[in-house]
């Protein structure tokens, strides 16, 4: 095995191009009126409960 040259080292490196650090971003929030997504599947008299959609 033969010493390799300096510049040819540099050479054999793959470039990777720095990048600024980006803000981090993520899910926001729904301004919701009650808190809670009404559904229309949910029922007038019990209002604290909930039932599912059966597809």
């Amino acid at each position: 095995m033969t010493r390799m040259s300096k510049q040819g080292e540099r050479r054999a490196v793959s470039h990777r191009r720095r990048r600024p650090i980006a803000q981090k971003t993520g899910p926001k929030k729904d301004q919701l009126e009650f808190g809670y997504k009404v559904h229309e599947n949910g029922l007038e008299a019990l209002t604290k409960r909930f039932i599912p959609k059966v597809r």
